[in-house]
């Protein structure tokens, strides 16, 4: 049975899936408004992509930004992320830079959930980083990102076991579908992890228009998390975060009421 994680005050693992919104600017003063407009639309969850910043390589820069988005975003959770371009983000670091940056993120306490790329990093430098996420009292997301393609229902499951192996709290992967056929595949691997006794909460997602329906089937499906814009996407097939708790209230009536 998945045992559902509180941060702050928001459950992830428990019911309707949490609505969690990026923040994607490049700028201390642009991203300070972005997570006052994020805010406004009340989602569960913020992230902040930090691989758009521009400070991304200076750390008290990184410190500072953080420092900012808590005093802004009060009780909503943070998820602190770099996404590397290996996985279809800006950020083009070396595993050790990457893993400094992280550490020093996750140090601040200022994160609540810090994300970590399982597949890019030796299991060495893996276990160091996600140590260090818990030694700060925070909670790490192992995360896998496939922008060409949905893997065999075998691979996806064996990436998601590798980030439960890692140690990482939550388990995600996002893929990206040739055909609504694939998006049956990832929704069928979500439902098996959920009922195959996977203790942690899992977070799938089906990237770009045909993969639209697994960002709102989640609690039938068994993702945790959606991610909807409140402003610029941070990858294809976002919705709007107005949309997409419309399409989750839904879903969560009809499963009340069957």
């Amino acid at each position: 049975m998945t045992k559902s994680i509180t941060v702050k005050k928001t459950t992830i693992g428990e019911g309707m899936p949490c609505i969690c919104v990026p923040l994607t600017k490049k700028t201390l003063a642009a991203l300070e408004a972005e997570a006052e407009n994020a805010v406004a639309a009340a989602p569960d969850l913020v992230e902040w992509r930090a691989d758009f910043f521009e400070g991304l390589r200076r750390p008290e820069e990184v410190k500072r930004a953080l420092a900012a988005l808590d005093a802004v975003l009060g009780d909503i959770p943070l998820i602190f992320t770099i996404r590397t371009q290996k996985e279809g983000g800006n950020a083009e670091l070396s595993p050790e830079e990457y893993a400094q940056i992280t550490e020093c993120a996750a140090a601040t306490k200022i994160p609540s959930l810090t994300d970590v790329e399982i597949l890019q990093l030796g299991d060495v430098l893996l276990h160091r980083i996600i140590g260090k996420i818990h030694q700060s009292g925070g909670r790490a997301i192992g995360s896998s990102h496939d922008f060409e393609k949905t893997p065999t229902e075998r691979e996806m499951e064996e990436i998601l076991r590798r980030e439960d192996a890692a140690g990482a709290d939550i388990l995600k992967l996002a893929v990206m579908p040739n055909s609504y056929r694939d998006l049956a595949r990832l929704l069928s691997v979500t439902a098996q992890m959920r009922n195959s006794g996977c203790a942690k909460p899992v977070i799938t997602m089906s990237m770009g228009e045909r993969g639209s329906a697994s960002r709102f089937l989640g609690e039938v499906f068994g993702s945790a998390v959606t991610f909807a814009t409140a402003g610029e996407a941070s990858a294809p097939g976002q919705l709007p975060i107005k949309e997409a708790r419309e399409l989750l209230c839904a879903v969560h009536l009809s499963l009340r009421n069957m």
